[in-house]
């Protein structure tokens, strides 16, 4: 009976002592499993070493749990030591799968890692470091299309946006991202901004060498790449501008506009709109000078050619010529010579000189003594030479000091801008007839008058002698003109 009672109490023992251990392997089983679950890794760890290390519960559980603890703290090469380690023991599909779980995750945070590596460089302006980083990443997972991103993102940092474009291609041909087709849109736009600047340059050399065939297809180049840009639009209108083609510029830019909006395009537009203006007001004024030149309407010449717009707008593009048909032809034509503000001739041309029947008007530039002079009658290259006449008006004070209008004409022929043979002067003052004068030139020199006898007139004004009889009203009025010794009377053909 005692030894059965002691027998009984050992294994009443044995019992006791298993039950308590059992309880314990528990409370330590579930107590890694609730730090496993709290993220609690480090102390999930040790519990489940502590559990491991008993005799007592489910190895594989415990292995699992245990290598999760470790992954929890990024320290995948012990979890799968610990996974291994139980495979060798005992292969189940369980481990094996673990093992595979840890090892995918191993790989996503080395790769991740990488890719914030490159994000360090890359916010600190270390472009080409941050690319070395995600080239790293992109070898540990190619079919993903983070590192392509952010690799082009680096090279359009570093405007090579040509690399950008390479980079893009090669992560659309493994992965067929939206992201990288919409990145693709944005390289693109960027490479053709950069070649339709590139095209604006060489336009622009080409305008330096002359050569506008070239410039202007450099312009149609660029508009074709961007067409919704306004640069080659606005430099090709310019063009036309100084081409003084406004009309072309206007449609240029009015075509651009429908479909656009750009200040600037809209500030050349005006600017060509105001040009169209001032040149069909330019054309009327002209037109309108060319008919008094025709008629010698004085009035009207002087009237236009003392205005403002003449003067700024007119004369200011001065010498060119003016036809009314608007096909001015030097070779042989009609037309008008602007010479300055205050040169004009309208009449015949020949190989881009004057020639026929045309008149030259000069007006006065100096404000203190007013007035006009023309030369109207026969050229011949370029200088006045036949049948003609002249007309001059001055300024003078009388005896009383009173300002009186004065016009001398001259008619007869011209040899070379010389009068010569018979000519005939007119004395107006102040709109009257004072007198006219019959004489005879040579070579510009008027010749002395002679009376009854052959004898020259005596005259009391020291250094003259008389060239004629003074009439009014066809009847001698006893006096004669009398012209300074060394008079050559010549016609003031311009400014030159």
């Amino acid at each position: 009976m005692i030894v059965s009672a002691f027998i009984f109490l050992l294994a009443a023992l044995l019992l006791y002592n298993t039950y308590i251990s059992r309880k314990r392997y528990e409370e330590q089983t579930v107590m890694a499993q609730e730090y496993l679950d709290a993220g609690s890794f480090e102390e999930a760890q040790e519990a489940y070493q502590k559990a491991l290390s008993m005799n007592y519960g489910d190895k594989e559980f415990l292995s699992i749990g245990l290598a999760e603890a470790y992954a929890g703290v990024h320290n995948y090469d012990k979890a799968l030591e610990v996974l291994r380690s139980r495979y060798e023991v005992e292969k189940t599909i369980a481990v094996k799968e673990k093992i595979e779980e840890i090892t995918s995750k191993k790989t996503d945070h080395g790769f991740y890692q990488l890719i914030s590596f490159g994000d360090t460089y890359f916010s600190n302006g270390e472009y080409n470091k941050a690319i070395d980083e995600y080239e790293k990443a992109k070898l540990i997972k190619s079919k993903l299309d983070i590192s392509y991103l952010k690799i082009a993102t680096s090279y359009m940092a570093l405007k090579r946006y040509d690399l950008a474009e390479e980079e893009i291609k090669d992560g659309l041909a493994l992965t067929e991202s939206e992201k990288l087709k919409n990145m693709m849109g944005k390289v693109e736009s960027r490479l053709n901004e950069i070649k339709y600047d590139e095209i604006l340059l060489m336009a622009s050399e080409y305008i330096y060498q002359e050569n506008y065939e070239e410039a202007f297809n450099s312009f149609n180049e660029a508009i074709r790449l961007i067409p919704g840009k306004d640069a080659a639009y606005n430099q090709m209108a310019e063009l036309y501008i100084s081409f003084k083609d406004f009309d072309t510029a206007k449609a240029l830019l009015q075509n651009y506009l429908r479909s656009n909006s750009s200040s600037l395009s809209q500030e050349i537009l005006n600017k060509a709109n105001d040009l169209i203006t001032k040149r069909k007001e330019k054309e009327r004024v002209l037109n309108e000078l060319y008919t008094a030149l025709s008629v010698v309407d004085i009035e009207a010449i002087t009237k236009i050619m003392e205005d403002s717009f003449f003067i700024d707008i007119i004369s200011d593009s001065a010498p060119f010529y003016y036809s009314p048909s608007g096909n001015m032809n030097l070779a042989r034509g009609y037309g008008m010579l602007i010479t300055d503000k205050n040169y004009i001739y309208a009449g015949g041309f020949k190989d881009g000189m004057r020639e026929g029947i045309g008149i030259q008007f000069v007006l006065s530039d100096n404000k203190k003594t007013p007035g006009w002079y023309y030369y109207q009658g026969e050229w011949n290259h370029d200088i006045p030479n036949g049948m003609g006449k002249t007309a001059e008006e001055s300024f003078e004070r009388d005896s009383d000091g009173v300002w009186k209008r004065k016009v001398i004409e001259t008619s007869g022929m011209f040899l070379f801008g010389l009068e010569s043979g018979s000519m005939h002067k007119a004395f107006y003052s102040n709109g009257e007839e004072t007198g006219r004068v019959y004489y005879t030139s040579v070579d510009g020199v008027p010749k002395a008058y002679l009376d009854e006898n052959s004898e020259p007139i005596k005259t009391e004004t020291p250094n003259h002698y008389v060239i004629g009889p003074l009439i009014l009203n066809d009847e001698p009025t006893g006096e004669y003109y009398s012209v300074k010794f060394g008079t050559k009377y010549a016609i003031k053909l311009n400014n030159g």
